[in-house]
């Protein structure tokens, strides 16, 4: 099994310890370092079409594959923004949503899809990174880490770039908050969204 160790400071990042039959994936790109004998090798994403794939890419974010790395050795990730990173683990079958831009790195024991919820109107909705269990991996949340349990038919309304991951039974409802009435009122709208339990959410402060 992986080791994962959270490194704090200005920009956190994540070593993590490889034994010969294990390995991790990440972002193509966000590998800080790792030591010669790491091997790395590409992971691919469910493409859904060529159609979603070029939407997730080009307008979401995320890219058209993983890289992996295996071990023996140690290999350290960063996403180059201050903030907080935890890890967090996942039974076997257990499902979580996680938003683009915020995995820093995982076991490859976990799998690995793609979810898109819809936004308003024409405007751009939220991509998830789908992890399944058994495994462990780590977050970085863009200032700080807030967690809130809902309970069955508990609503909670999130602006939209502070969502970092969602359980996925959970609805979310995308709507436009208007700051009062008039052009001005239309003019700081901000597109939220309505999440209703029973399941977890993950919040950021600082994005």
């Amino acid at each position: 099994m992986a080791e994962f160790e959270v490194v704090p400071g200005i920009v956190p990042c994540v070593l993590a310890t490889l034994g010969t039959s294990d390995g991790v994936f990440a972002e193509h790109g966000i590998v800080l370092y790792k030591e010669d004998p790491v091997k790395v090798s590409r992971r691919t994403i469910p493409s859904r079409g060529f159609g979603a794939t070029l939407k997730r890419t080009s307008v979401g974010g995320i890219p058209f594959f993983l890289a992996e790395f295996s071990g023996p050795g140690r290999a350290a990730f960063s996403r180059n923004g201050q903030g907080e990173v935890r890890t967090l683990s996942l039974k076997a079958g257990e499902v979580l949503d996680v938003a683009e831009g915020s995995l820093v790195c995982a076991e490859r024991t976990l799998a690995y899809d793609v979810e898109y919820v819809k936004g308003t109107g024409g405007r751009m909705g939220i991509w998830f990174d789908r992890l399944t269990g058994p495994g462990t991996f780590a977050l970085h949340a863009y200032g700080n880490f807030v967690t809130l349990t809902l309970r069955p038919g508990e609503p909670v309304v999130c602006e939209k770039r502070s969502i970092l991951h969602r359980s996925p039974q959970m609805p979310m409802t995308p709507f436009i908050q208007r700051v009062g009435s008039g052009l001005v009122g239309r003019a700081f709208a901000q597109e939220m969204y309505t999440i209703q339990g029973p399941g977890t959410v993950g919040l950021q402060t600082g994005r």
